[in-house]
């Protein structure tokens, strides 16, 4: 491309930019405020303009594009004006998201564009230019006061400012003038003070918010050459007449405006005595001065204007034309007067005699009319002719009070308001309304007070005299009077009746400005908005890598990013990419040091980002983001600065001292760090919430190096903490008392007690670790002497009773740095050290547990190191000399303290170990709180130095269970055994503290739960057999006799004695051996309270070890074993324990195993062993029969039935004693837990009881001709209600266990209750699949089978709502039709099966018992119909025997046949499932009954049914061609039942036409069958040959298989042929009488007679054969019928 085609279309593309930039500017607004509906033509041009801009046009780089993006910017942010009040343009979210994409491209690349829309951008977020945001911010805004005018606020001291402006803006013409001036150029003078007055003017006029905050006007404002300070307060009349000065000089209008309303001439007359010269001076005012010292009101102050004066004498006057001396009289009059008059009431005076400056509070009126007639010109001065003026019109000179503006206070300060009428808001007939301008606020004001709010004077009150006992007045100046009076000329009724208020039109400006002021919340939500945040993202961060030399505004992007992070984004509710800005403003600082360097003097010279964010913003993770990027910015500055940290401001010579204030000012670093120090040396307080990242802060800087910690320490940085922290601290701290001085104080009053209050400052950890730090950093070259200031050290260490650290270790804020600060104090220095260990222990004496806990933390970190460095002292010696004068005050802490110390502390542990005599049996055993007496237990476990056998101790661990084997050190074992020995030898000292009336029932437990935590091994399990005696010595009768309910001595002694015995015959040998023990050890008392929750937890945990030790006693004692099963105590037991089987789990399983061995047969007993085995069982068999209780037992029934129950002699004790009822009744327990509460682990227990019910039910079965089992099988009442709630289990929400035992059960009940069951059950099955048909549900339950198992979501879908049957079936709910997923059709027949053979069977029950009604004939076909997808066959074996049967009424055959639901099960089978008449069953009962119904079905679709058939068997003629083996298998399953199916219609019904084409293609079939069968027996045959020569097998076996092989195809063959004989000989006929019952287990479905999907096995192929066997021959019976 040319240079002239390439600026053809750039110029082409600039005229479409500046096309589509006007079309924008000129698009009318039509997005509405509310409910917006996106102005799609706008979203489309600026997108369009966006695609344009992107290849940039010049319009991009020159004025007209900076103007665009002004438009654009505008688009966005504009504010509604007072005619159009529906801007912005854009406020759809696509337009707006269009609009910052049009001006990201506007900047790209163009760094005029980026520097203004830069400013523009930093303007919102520069702090100062808005209000501080709160934290979570949304907005949330004042209203307008009641009175319908806004405020203004008041800076600090902008009262001046507030009142004055208020002033100008009620008056109508003069902020008409304002709101109406036009900037006709750029640079006209004072444009900026004119936007914020027009901002201002519209803020108050339209703005529906309480205030306006006038800051961006006070910056702009210069006055006196500098910008207001809005903390200085100036003079009104001087604020005032400079304002409208720098009005006039803005422009024309508003210089006509200003002189035609404030305006006016004094005439300063001298009128010649001597010659008719007269000499005037001309004087402008804007503001008339008055005199208020001695003057009453305001016409005396006029009168003192205008007063005349003669110059006589040695003043005479010369005059200027005769030029000589004359005398005069001199006057000054109002030449002209303006339109509004203004008053400066003279309140101020200069005292020269104090020097000082005085307000004048003295009476001083004013009235609401002015005449200024008689001051006026006119009236003073005659006329040349020297004759008085003659008066025309004297009312041009009456004015009206229109404004006050008063002060309060004194001269040096105080408080402006106004007083203003309201002109504009007339009634007619009404005076005019008064309102009080305060600042913010506004009010009605009553006219009829001005005078005591505005003239000054005094004012009495009443005060009371205490002396005199009365009420005396009391007069006092008033600091509140009039200040600038405002008059305005009066107008004849005529003049104001036709003056019409100035029209206002607010320019673009000045509608954004209102816009954000009257609608801040809409504002604040554009820039608290994501997408707007996304645009500032690419400012800071994309748009500046475009620009040409992106260097150059690194800055600028780096101070936009962290203003509008700083000031805006983290006071946003949702800032998701807060860490992305984060790593912005990094990368900002990594790459500028100008930016960095930027941000530390901006914090250095203003604190309001370190005071707002690191200290009072209560978000954790902002106060970490900023101390992060301030660290990391003073990182990025260290190598340039480091060496400027210590430099002072002057050059002295190193001898001289600096003061610290002088020192670190030439670095921005240093500077930062001071003024974060000035903020707790001034502004913060100890209480402040938010400290930590304060602190953390300065400590990162110490961290940094050692010039940074010289510098903290030469500005004495420890000192302002110290002061910091102890500023508010009360004199709460104990005094030391030295070694040397212990004699001469022994008074306990010298010592301070704490107070009860405790005092925890927040947030102060890193303190401590930057005090600690920085006196380490202060060591000498020596290391030896701390370098500190004075004042610094005398802070640290100084005062009573070390007052800093003493506070520190209390108040627990950093205990582990208080360590190393007192170790860097300590070291080289003893006798501290001392001191410091001496204020720890008396602390300790003098407080309760819970406040000394952070010095025994301290004490644990002062031993930790035992050598430490060169100088340290020992501390570990110290405290170990001092730890027990503490320990009966403090034992739990002091023993606690000590097991902590020894296992990591080698001297703690030699003292502790070398003393045990002495305090082991105190406090392990003898001390009366169990708290000291388990830390004792604890201390003695810390000895041995083994880790595991340490942490294992205290953690969670059934006390129960024995000790694992541990391997540990030969060390630790010696001293395990050491210990071990000292509590053995314990053993017979214990039995002086066993008395529970002296001792309690306590004392022993620590002892001897730590003496089983000792049995780690068969060798401490050993060591106790020497002490056996006294162990028994101690447990009987001390503890076993006396009735105690919970005996926790007894309790722990019983788990020791267990523990010592598990694995250790030796020690249960010492038991059976003696026969003191085996004579009296089963008598132990045992309350059996079960309603008592002490005594259920006590005896949960006591009676297992207790059950235990006879268990371990049984197993090696066949004698104690029957000596113990006859004992009254164990029957009692059994009786009495075993039902609460839920509060006491473990102590019942050891009874049932105890139960166990008590029944178990041993070789070589005896017949009286024997005998007394079957005694005990029948006597616990009856016990359990009789006693429990019969809705909650269930648990104790299923374990001791499952123990008790052997043989069919034990079921016939259960029977003869109402044992079926008792099962029962727990069988009705558990089946309303399982559906009705959350417990679903009874399941396994519902199966288990099941199984016993049946296999009692069985035996009954068995003995049924037995008189009493005929007589308890009578008796049981409940079996009818037993089968209901069997029915009820089978539903898919049951597992097929649970269903398999409830079908085997009701099958055993049908067997006895043949009748009853069927007039009982088949109502309830037939109801269950009768409202099924009429209206099926989805398919649910967790156990229906799927192809894809669903996963459980909740327990809702476990059980169903009620329990109910439901093994119903639709055929929409099998997702394949059988034959496609062989694991699918397996899943349905296993769910199926076993209940409709249950159905077959009670089908066939009814038979027997003459019970065939019509109900369960309809039962039978509803199952049968369910059974039509699974090819179930059963229905049609039924059916089949009862047709042959001659002993069977065959009026229910009848019956069948007229049934409409039979017919639709004949016509589905005939329509849906044709392939389940390649069953021979299934074929020969429809060629039994389609005959006698066929008139019945398909009766308008016979035909049509013919002829589909046939149509499809015809098409099936090109398939069977084009067939391999495996799909001409599975196309002769299909056929082979169409194929039956047509057989079978045409046979009953004669067709009336049949296609000339089936018999072509049946015999095609027929000979592609025939080849296909040559193919494969030739195919088998040489397989076999070659398997037989391959494989290497005896001739015999050889011979032997292909026997086998013979005989099988034999029976294939024998059962083929019988398949093909139909109904006249079938296998499973029934006898001649009836038919009968299946008792046994038969499938009516093969699985494998469809032909399987797969191929590749032998066994396969030959099964797949059979189809196409079987179609030939079908097809052979059609040629014959079809031909006939």
């Amino acid at each position: 491309m040319d240079e002239k085609e390439h600026q053809r279309r750039m110029d082409e593309l600039d005229n479409m930019a500046k096309h589509l930039a006007e079309c924008i500017r000129s698009r009318d607004i039509y997005e509405q405020r509310h409910n917006t509906t996106e102005d799609v033509a706008l979203t489309g041009l600026l997108k369009l303009c966006s695609a344009v801009v992107q290849h940039d046009p010049p319009l991009k780089f020159i004025k007209d594009g900076q103007e665009f993006l002004e438009d654009v910017f505008n688009i966005l942010f504009a504010l509604p004006t007072l005619e159009t009040r529906y801007l912005p343009k854009s406020k759809s979210r696509a337009s707006r998201l269009a609009a910052y994409d049009l001006m990201t491209e506007l900047v790209k690349g163009s760094n005029d564009n980026y520097q203004q829309l830069h400013g523009r951008m930093l303007r919102q977020h520069t702090p100062g230019k808005h209000p501080q945001y709160p934290w979570n911010y949304w907005p949330s805004d004042d209203g307008r006061a009641s009175c319908g005018f806004v405020g203004l606020t008041n800076l600090g001291a902008t009262c001046y400012m507030a009142s004055c402006v208020q002033q100008l803006y009620m008056m109508p013409e003069a902020r008409a003038a304002i709101l109406n001036s036009k900037i006709t150029e750029p640079d006209m003078k004072h444009l900026g003070i004119l936007k914020e007055l027009q901002k201002m003017f519209a803020y108050l006029q339209e703005s529906e918010h309480k205030a306006y905050n006038p800051r961006s006007f006070c910056k702009v404002y210069v006055m006196d050459k500098q910008p207001l300070n809005t903390g200085e307060q100036k003079d009104m009349t001087e604020f005032f007449t400079d304002l409208i000065s720098k009005m006039e000089e803005m422009s024309p209008a508003l210089k006509d405006v200003v002189r035609s309303l404030f305006h006016g001439v004094i005439t300063n007359n001298v009128v010649s005595l001597d010659c008719p010269h007269v000499s005037r001076t001309l004087e402008e005012f804007y503001t008339v001065r008055c005199q208020v010292a001695d003057m009453k009101n305001l016409y005396e102050s006029l009168d003192e204007v205008t007063v005349k004066d003669t110059l006589e004498g040695d003043n005479m006057y010369t005059c200027s034309q005769c030029g000589k001396k004359v005398r005069a009289e001199k006057r000054a009059c109002f030449k002209t007067l303006p339109r509004i008059l203004s008053f400066n009431t003279m309140r101020y005076t200069f005292n020269m005699i104090t020097m000082m400056k005085e307000k004048v509070n003295t009476h001083f009126s004013f009235p609401f009319k002015l005449d200024m007639y008689g001051y006026t010109e006119e009236a003073l001065m005659p006329d040349s002719q020297g004759t008085e003026p003659k008066v025309e019109d004297t009312n041009k000179y009456v004015y009206d009070l229109i404004g006050v503006t008063v002060h309060t206070g004194t001269a040096d300060g105080g408080h402006y308001y106004s007083f203003i009428r309201d002109k504009i808001h007339r009634k007619e007939g009404k005076p005019d309304k008064w309102f009080m301008f305060n600042d913010a606020e506004v009010k009605h004001f009553d006219p009829t007070q001005l005078a005591s709010e505005c003239f000054g004077g005094e004012m009495t009150t009443k005060t009371y005299d205490s002396v005199t006992d009365k009420f005396m007045d009391f007069s006092f100046e008033k600091t509140h009077s009039a200040y600038m009076l405002f008059y305005e000329r009066c107008e004849t009724d005529e003049i104001t009746r036709s003056k019409v208020i100035p029209n206002i039109d607010l320019s673009n400006d000045l509608s954004e400005w209102i816009w954000k002021d009257n609608m801040q919340f809409q504002q604040d939500k554009n820039i608290f908005d994501h997408a707007y945040v996304n645009f500032m993202w690419n400012m800071c961060s994309y748009i500046p890598s475009t620009l040409p030399e992106p260097k150059q505004v690194q800055l600028m992007a780096a101070q936009l990013s962290t203003t509008f992070v700083l000031e805006t984004l983290i006071h946003a509710k949702e800032k998701p990419t807060m860490l992305q800005w984060i790593e912005l403003m990094t990368k900002h600082f990594n790459t500028c040091p100008a930016a960095c360097e930027w941000f530390l003097d901006s914090m250095a010279n203003d604190d309001c980002w370190p005071m707002q964010i690191l200290i009072r913003c209560p978000n954790q993770i902002v106060r970490q983001m900023f101390q992060r990027l301030c660290v990391h910015v003073m990182q990025q500055l260290r190598d340039r600065h480091a060496p400027l940290y210590l430099h002072p401001i002057l050059d002295e010579d190193e001898d001289i001292d600096i003061p610290p204030e002088e020192i670190g000012n030439y670095s921005c670093v240093t500077r930062f760090i001071k003024r974060l120090l000035s903020i707790i040396e001034h502004g913060s307080k100890p209480h402040f919430k938010h400290l930590t990242e304060y602190f953390s802060l300065l400590y990162d800087f110490a961290r940094m190096g050692e010039s940074e910690c010289n510098f903290l320490l030469s500005i004495e940085a420890i000192t302002i903490m110290v002061n910091f922290y102890l500023g508010s601290k009360a004199p709460d701290y104990v005094e030391v008392v030295s070694d040397d001085d212990q004699d001469d104080d022994e008074e306990e009053d010298d010592v301070v007690s704490l107070s009860e209050e405790k005092y925890r400052p927040a947030s102060l950890e890193k303190m401590i670790a930057l005090i600690a730090t920085l006196v380490e950093a202060s060591r000498g070259e020596k290391r030896q002497r701390l370098v500190l200031a004075q004042s610094d050290f005398a802070l640290l260490t100084g005062g009573k009773g070390f007052p800093f650290l003493y506070q520190q270790i209390r108040d627990a804020i950093n205990i582990r740095q208080t360590c190393n600060l007192i170790f860097s104090l300590c070291r080289f220095n003893q006798r501290l050290a001392e001191q410091v260990i001496g204020m720890i222990f008396t602390a300790i004496t003098k407080m309760n547990a819970e406040v000394a806990q952070p010095f025994f933390k301290l004490l644990s970190m002062l031993v930790e190191i035992p050598g430490g460095p060169p100088g340290m002292p020992p501390f570990t010696h110290l405290v170990l000399q001092r730890i027990w004068e503490v320990a009966e005050c403090s034992p739990q802490q002091c023993l606690d303290w000590l097991a902590a110390q020894t296992p990591r502390n080698r001297i703690a542990h030699t003292y502790v170990l070398q003393h045990l005599e002495t305090w082991v049996e105190h406090f392990l055993i003898a001390f009366n709180n169990p708290r000291v007496r388990n830390s004792a237990a604890f201390l003695l476990v810390s000895l041995v130095p083994d880790n595991h056998f340490r942490q294992a101790f205290r953690s969670a661990r059934s006390i129960h269970s024995p000790q694992k084997e541990l391997r540990m050190s030969p060390d630790a074992i010696a001293v395990l055994h050491q210990i071990y020995t000292l509590l053995l030898r314990l053993l017979c000292r214990a039995r002086q503290y066993v008395d529970s009336n002296v001792h309690g029932t306590g004392k022993l437990v620590s002892y001897f739960a730590l003496m089983s935590y000792c049995l780690v091994s068969r060798t401490e399990k050993l060591m106790f057999s020497p002490y056996f005696t006294d162990l028994w010595n101690l447990f009987q009768p001390k503890l076993s006799e006396p009735a105690i309910s919970t005996n926790h001595n007894k309790q722990a002694l019983l788990l020791f004695w267990y523990n010592v015995c598990c694995d250790c015959p030796e020690n249960v040998k010492l038991i059976i051996e003696n026969p003191t023990v085996t004579r009296n050890i089963a008598f132990n008392y045992i309350l059996a309270d079960h309603d008592d929750q002490e005594v259920i937890m006590f005896n949960r945990v006591m009676l297992p070890a207790y059950y235990g030790l006879l268990r371990l006693c049984c197993q090696q004692s066949p004698s104690f074993t029957r000596q113990l099963a006859g004992h009254q105590n164990l029957q009692w037991a059994f009786k009495n324990l075993t039902p609460y089987a839920s509060q006491y789990p473990t102590a019942v399983d050891e009874l049932f195993r105890l139960m166990k061995l008590f029944v178990a047969k041993r070789s070589g007993m005896s017949d009286q062993d024997l005998q007394e085995i079957s005694n005990f069982k029948r006597a616990t068999l009856l016990c359990y029969v009789e006693c429990l209780e019969r809705t909650s037992c269930w648990t104790t029934l299923i374990s001791a039935f499952r123990i008790l129950i052997e043989d069919n002699r034990d079921r016939f004790v259960v029977i003869c004693n109402h044992g079926l009822s008792r099962l029962t009744d727990a069988f009705n327990t558990l089946h309303m837990m399982y559906h009705e509460a959350t417990a679903c682990h009874v399941l396994g227990d519902l199966i288990e009881l099941l199984a016993i019910t049946r296999s009692v039910f069985k035996c009954a079965r068995v003995y049924s001709e037995v008189k009493e089992v005929k007589q308890a099988l009578y008796n049981w009442k409940e079996r009818m209600d037993l089968a209901r709630k069997l029915l009820s289990l089978l539903n898919a929400y049951n597992p097929d266990e649970l269903r398999h035992e409830c079908i085997e059960l009701l099958k055993d009940l049908l067997l006895v209750y043949g009748k009853e069951c069927v007039q009982n059950l088949v109502p309830i099955i037939h109801h269950a699949h009768l409202s099924f048909k009429k209206s099926p549900v989805a398919a649910s339950g967790p156990y229906f089978p799927r192809r894809v198992q669903h996963s459980m979501l909740n327990k809702a879908n476990i059980r169903p709502p009620r329990p109910e049957l439901q093994m119903c079936l639709h055929h929409n709910q099998v997702e394949v039709p059988k034959g496609n997923d062989d694991s699918y059709d397996a899943a349905l027949i296993v769910f199926f099966q076993p209940y409709h053979l249950f159905i077959d069977m009670l089908c066939r029950t009814a038979v027997n018992c003459n019970a065939m009604t019509e109900q369960i004939i309809h039962l039978s076909v509803l199952v049968g119909f369910e059974g039509i997808p699974l090819h179930l066959a059963w229905f049609a074996k039924l059916w089949k025997d009862i047709y042959n049967s001659e002993a069977v009424d065959k009026s229910c055959i009848k019956v069948l046949c007229n049934m409409p639901s039979f017919h639709e099960y004949i016509e589905t089978v005939f329509l849906d499932e044709r392939v389940c008449l390649s069953n021979p069953s299934i074929n020969s009962f429809f060629c039994i009954f389609v005959p006698k119904v066929h008139t019945k079905i398909l009766q308008n679709n016979w035909g049509t049914l013919v002829n589909t058939i046939v149509t499809s068997v015809i098409a099936d003629r090109a398939e069977v061609d084009s067939c391999n083996p495996a799909e001409l298998n599975i196309v002769a399953y299909r056929m082979n039942g169409d194929l039956r199916v047509v057989v079978m219609m045409c046979s009953v019904v004669k067709p009336k036409h049949v296609s000339s084409m089936l018999m072509p293609a049946l015999k095609h079939i027929l000979q592609v069958c025939k080849d296909y069968q040559r193919k494969r027996n030739q195919k088998a045959e040489e397989l076999k040959s070659q398997q037989l020569e391959e494989d290497e097998v005896p001739a015999a076996k050889k011979a032997k298989l292909k026997e086998e092989g013979d005989d099988e195809e034999k029976e294939e063959s024998e059962g083929k042929d019988k398949d093909s004989e139909g109904d006249a000989r079938e296998d499973d006929k029934m006898s001649a009488s009836s038919p009968q019952p299946s008792t046994s287990k038969h499938s009516d479905c093969d699985p494998d007679d469809r032909p399987s999907t797969s191929s590749g096995l032998t066994r396969q192929t030959a099964r797949q054969t059979d189809y196409v066997d079987l179609l030939a021959k079908t097809i052979e019976t059609a040629l014959t019928t079809f031909e006939s």
